[in-house]
């Protein structure tokens, strides 16, 4: 029988939990004032990380004169608090790995058909999550059995005063917060922006409502808000002039330097025929948003809207309502992200090809395999699109792609000390990296013996980048460092020449740009944020990034997260070297584009 009593189990875990939200939430540079915020916010957020403990204690007591019912109410008690340190160490592991916690993003990539995939996670990392479990819950049994917490259980306390006291706390340290966040109290900020879930709450107008005049840090309140209904054009009866066929290679988590002959052998030999773009930005720090910018032209935040309306581009409906043979490859899945309901939202099914038997190398192969007979076989005009897998962790190749031979052999998400083994890791990516490139090859190789090449365009690039380390973390989806958001950009059309391009372009710039190349010539400004990379006055002051939770502004000189993301609030304002800087002391040539940025953000609501 089960003989815990649900009193102790639920002081174990709020004491568990309050620990180590206090532990967590320590930043440098605390005065006295910061650590009664951490000591009152720690306890405000273990009661409700607690809450669901709280309720199966409570029905503990309604159920006391029902002997029978205590053990499984016991036993119930004790997998809610095994749930909630678990949830605890995942968030913590999550926040390590990556810097953040969980939230919408995650919880989007736990909930969509395709998104665990993406994760990349090996078996291995399974089996190890499992034997963790089991390990982790007799060691939590062992130690709610056997610490001993008579002294704090002789004291019997009231539903009232527990509820009173959590009221108090959380009324305290919430408006403590409101203040802090409306006179920019950075570490008081900060240490709220370290504890899991913590519940945020604004004020301003209320303080200014009482005559509170507070001096803000410049570029802090600009007014980024970006709403209401979609004013998107509709998409005009144009014929293009010049029909070219469009051949569109992206490759996961492919960054801007991995672009050398000696890891690309055979697309840098392509890139002497095409134009490269060596200050090329993506349009976010994750495949979502860099793949939603480059074909729409538009910042992030416009993507939910798109998406609510299944809205495809005016780019590929113009191709498509000019006839255009259509076909689609990933290694991946087109329902994660949400591809299948906006870029290709107009494609029909047997026009779209997800491949996700075997491992990402094997997929890659398979379907450059299907697209170049695809390509052989299409009725000219034709577009096809490729996303590859390779390059995505765990960074998948075969034995004959090792050119890095010291790689970490088992990537175990679970073991892996990612600061520790970066090194390893990095090597497995850039073995993933020269196994993309043959099958990169592959595709133009092709291109070149069926002579496609004396009427395609052919794009070569990546959603984003991946860091590292560089910065402090692995991986993409986190900030917004060079590692990140920089990504290479090919570009060959029939007639255009080779050439080497130094200026800051984006993937804003890719739907003017392909369309130009096509013969439509509408003002690019009238569908997206981009110009024709090839246009006679392309000139790019700042471009922007985004991420889930927003967007970052990047100009010539300075970095700017305006993301609500997690660290939103520490030294969110780097120069384009990541080094962080006092944003006053970077003189104000950045002012003029930030103005500019919140003036057109919502060009396209109504």
């Amino acid at each position: 029988m089960f003989s815990i009593s649900p009193r102790k189990i639920l002081l174990m875990t709020f004491l568990t939990v309050f620990s180590a939200n206090f532990y967590m939430g320590i930043v440098a540079g605390m005065g006295l004032a910061d650590w009664l915020f951490l000591l009152l916010a720690s306890g405000a957020h273990a009661f409700i990380l607690s809450s669901p403990i709280v309720v199966c204690y409570f029905l503990s007591r309604v159920f006391v004169s029902k002997p029978a019912a205590t053990p499984y109410l016991a036993a119930l008690t004790f997998l809610c608090s095994l749930a909630v340190i678990l949830f605890l160490i995942a968030n913590y592991k999550l926040r390590e790995m990556y810097g953040f916690y969980v939230n919408f993003f995650v919880v989007n990539l736990m909930t969509t058909p395709g998104g665990i995939e993406a994760m990349g996670v090996s078996d291995s990392t399974f089996v190890s999550m499992a034997v963790g479990v089991v390990l982790f819950a007799a060691v939590w049994f062992a130690l709610i059995r056997f610490v001993p917490l008579k002294n704090l259980l002789k004291r019997r306390v009231g539903a009232g005063y527990v509820i009173g006291v959590f009221c108090v706390l959380f009324v305290i340290q919430a408006g403590w917060y409101a203040w802090s966040e409306y006179s920019y109290q950075r570490t008081i900020l900060q240490v709220a922006d370290r504890l899991v879930w913590y519940n945020t709450v604004t004020a301003r107008n209320f303080f200014e409502d009482l005559g509170f005049e507070i001096e803000r840090p410049e570029g802090v309140d600009v007014d980024l808000s970006a709403n209401g209904t979609i004013d998107y054009p509709a998409t005009p009866d144009v014929a293009f002039t010049k029909p070219l066929n469009i051949v569109w290679l992206v490759s996961e988590s492919l960054r801007s330097d991995m672009l050398r002959p000696d890891y690309m052998p055979r697309t840098w030999e392509f890139s002497k025929k095409a134009q490269k773009f060596d200050q090329h930005y993506s349009g976010g720090n994750g495949t979502r948003m860099g793949m939603f910018s480059q074909f729409y032209g538009l910042y992030g935040n416009y993507w939910f809207d798109f998406l609510f309306d299944t809205r495809p581009p005016l780019m590929m409906e113009l191709v498509k309502n000019n006839g255009y043979d259509l076909m689609a490859y990933t290694s991946s899945r087109f329902s994660y992200p949400e591809f299948d309901h906006t870029i290709f939202a107009g494609f029909a099914d047997n026009q779209l090809q997800s491949y996700i038997e075997g491992e990402g190398w094997e997929r890659d192969r398979k379907n450059v395999t299907d697209l170049i007979d695809f390509v052989d076989k299409a009725k000219a005009p034709f577009f096809s699109f490729m996303f590859f897998e390779s390059a995505h962790a765990n960074y998948y190749f075969p034995e004959e792609s090792v050119i890095a031979p010291d790689y970490l052999d088992d990537f175990n998400y679970i073991t892996v000390d990612v600061e520790k083994d970066i090194e390893l890791i990095r090597n497995r990516y850039i073995n993933a990296v020269h196994h993309l490139d043959s099958q990169i090859g592959r595709v133009l190789n092709a291109l070149e013996e069926q002579g496609r090449l004396e009427d395609t365009i052919v794009i070569v690039t990546g959603d984003h980048g991946e860091e590292f380390m560089e910065n402090g973390r692995w991986g993409h989806n986190s900030t917004f460092s060079q590692e990140q958001i920089r990504v290479p950009m090919l570009v060959y059309a029939p007639g255009l020449g080779a050439g080497v391009h130094s200026e800051m372009t984006s993937h804003l710039d890719m739907p003017a740009t392909v369309l130009s190349l096509l013969g439509y010539h509408a003002d690019p400004s009238e569908y997206s944020f981009g110009q024709n990379l090839f246009g006679n006055n392309y000139n790019r002051d700042y471009t922007v990034v985004s991420d889930w939770h927003g967007n970052a502004l990047v100009t010539q000189d300075v970095k700017i997260d305006f993301s609500k993301n997690s660290g939103s609030y520490a030294d969110e304002m780097t120069n384009l070297d990541d080094d962080f800087i006092d944003l006053d002391a970077a003189g104000n040539t950045y002012q003029v584009d930030l103005n500019r940025f919140a003036q057109e953000i919502s060009r396209f609501y109504h």
